[in-house]
C-alpha cells in the first residue's frame, strides 16, 4: 500500500472513531469537578465507559500510525522509505506499546482512589509524563542519524553545491549585461 492511501484510510478511520465516539453514552458521573481539597485544581469524575476508553484507545493507535505514516512520507527518497524503515516500525509498535500501557493503567486505576502512585503520580499519569511525552524524541533521533546517509550524502552535496555555482555563474553574468 502506498503511503498517501496509508494516510487517507488512516483519516477515515480517525473520522469513523470519532462518530462512534459521539454515540456512546457518557458514563454516570463522568467529567471533571473543583477538588474538595484543592478547589483550584479540577478532580476527574467516574471514570469512561468500557466503549469509550475502547474507542479512545483505537483512535490513539490510529493517530500514532499516521504520525508513523506522515514520518514515512517524510522519510521517502526515490519511492522508498529506505534505512530507516525497520527502526521506524519497531519505533511506532514500542510507541503504541506505551500508549496501550497508559490506556490500561487509566482503565484499572482510573476512579480508584487507592490507587498505588508510580514517581509521585497516578500511574496513567506517570505514563504520560514518563513514557508519552518523551518518546518523539525517539523519531527525532531516527531522523538525525539517517539525514546524512539517506538525506544529503556527498554526491546530492556535490551536486546541490555545483547547481548553486552555476546559477551564481548566471547571476553575475545576467548582471553584467544589463546596465542602469
Amino acid at each position: 500500500m502506498r503511503i498517501p492511501q496509508l494516510l487517507l484510510g488512516l483519516v477515515l478511520a480517525s473520522a469513523g472513531l470519532l462518530v462512534a465516539a459521539a454515540f456512546v453514552p457518557e458514563a454516570p458521573g463522568a467529567g471533571v469537578a473543583p477538588s474538595p481539597e484543592h478547589p483550584s485544581l479540577l478532580a476527574g469524575g467516574a471514570p469512561a465507559s468500557t466503549g469509550m476508553v475502547v474507542i479512545g484507545a483505537l483512535f490513539g493507535l490510529v493517530q500514532i500510525a499516521f504520525f508513523g505514516a506522515c514520518f514515512a512520507l517524510g522519510m521517502q527518497r526515490g519511492g522508498r522509505v529506505g534505512p530507516v524503515a525497520r527502526s521506524l516500525v519497531l519505533s511506532l509498535v514500542g510507541y503504541a506499546g506505551v500508549w496501550l500501557a497508559l490506556v490500561v493503567a487509566y482503565a484499572t486505576t482510573s476512579g480508584n482512589e487507592e490507587a498505588s502512585l508510580w514517581g509521585s503520580f497516578p500511574v496513567a499519569t506517570a505514563w504520560m509524563l514518563y513514557g508519552m511525552w518523551p518518546f518523539p524524541l525517539v523519531f527525532a533521533f531516527l531522523y538525525l542519524r539517517q539525514f546524512d546517509g539517506w538525506f544529503l550524502n556527498e554526491d546530492d552535496l556535490a551536486r546541490f553545491r555545483a547547481r548553486l555555482a552555476e546559477l551564481a555563474a548566471e547571476d553575475v553574468a545576467g548582471s553584467e549585461g544589463s546596465e542602469p
